[in-house]
């Protein structure tokens, strides 16, 4: 059942029939992009592309149009098509990596336990850092803590958790569940993402009786004022600003999903359909350093496009 706080998307009040179909374009011209290069693309960018048929997948639980039906039934067929020849072009080294893609790259199983509604209001707005610069935003590209990768604790409770209980080690218990401090850039939504993979594994930790949902609610918080931040400085780094709004969006938190921040990803996108990690202005700052496809896109930003532009045509839907 998907439950709507109107409140909470009013900024798509005017004009939403002309949005729609100009989402839908984007989305399509997105995935002509990916099918037509998966040699290009990694795992990073297919989980984009994951993540953006979980969302149209949700769409079609709501009463449509049949117009409508037809077009979501056509995108969800790019992506599976897309999908299925992905397997052809993703590494088997390291070991680890098949983990990744069989575990993550499965539509049905975040369809089962994503969030499907959307609210308002269950998030703090904490203003932004008073203290930042483009600098200081662009200079945080590295997910790391104590020395250790996310990744790390990320591949431990996919290939390590057996039965109901996750298996986490001491340095991912600090890195991921520790509230004491708070953590910015891809730390912190690579923290966010840690549970919604171990809420995907369906497992617990014994002593961390702490629900999901209350981290959820704090790291989104957080990562509500970074975004800010950025929209406030023009936005210098579009990859990390689409992963907060695909990561809090799809937690349903509506103050990620508003109509300026959507209709300014949709100028971000090239002409031939991809995206990129930073911003034109700013590249004199930080040189690009992920994976780089056709036309100077990223393959993680362009499927973070994806995701991003599925995410709000549900919402668009939902009103």
């Amino acid at each position: 059942m998907y439950l709507l706080f109107i409140v909470g998307l009013v900024l798509f009040v005017n004009g939403t029939n002309g949005l729609l179909g100009e989402v839908k374009e984007a989305l399509d011209n997105v995935l002509n992009f990916v099918n037509q290069r998966l040699d290009q693309f990694g795992f990073d960018g297919y989980f984009g592309i994951v993540l953006a048929q979980t969302q149209l997948q949700m769409i079609l639980e709501l009463q449509l149009k049949l117009d409508d039906v037809n077009d979501v039934k056509y995108l969800i067929q790019k992506c599976q098509n897309i999908l299925n020849k992905a397997k052809y072009f993703l590494p088997l080294n390291p070991p680890y990596m098949i983990v990744f893609e069989t575990k993550l790259l499965d539509s049905h199983k975040w369809f089962r336990t994503l969030i499907k509604n959307v609210t308002v209001g269950e998030i703090t707005n904490l203003g932004q850092y008073l203290d930042w610069s483009p600098e200081r935003i662009l200079k945080n590209r590295r997910a790391i803590y104590k020395g250790v990768e996310t990744n790390f604790c990320l591949r431990e409770i996919l290939e390590l958790t057996t039965g109901n209980t996750c298996y986490v080690s001491s340095i991912c218990k600090d890195m991921m569940i520790n509230t004491s401090r708070m953590d910015t850039g891809y730390l912190l939504t690579h923290r966010l993402l840690y549970m919604q993979i171990k809420r995907l594994e369906g497992c617990i930790v014994p002593e961390d009786p702490v629900p999901i949902k209350e981290y959820t609610r704090l790291f989104c918080s957080y990562i509500l004022k970074e975004a800010k931040t950025n929209e406030y400085f023009k936005f210098p780094y579009h990859d990390i600003f689409m992963e907060q709004v695909v990561l809090c969006g799809i937690e349903g938190y509506s103050e990620f999903l508003n109509r300026p921040w959507l209709e300014t990803i949709i100028k971000w996108q090239n002409p031939h359909g991809c995206f990129e990690s930073i911003s034109k202005e700013f590249r004199n700052i930080q040189k690009r350093s992920s994976h780089i496809v056709d036309f100077g896109c990223s393959d993680h930003s362009t499927g973070l496009g994806a995701a991003v532009l599925a995410l709000f045509l549900k919402c668009l839907f939902l009103q």
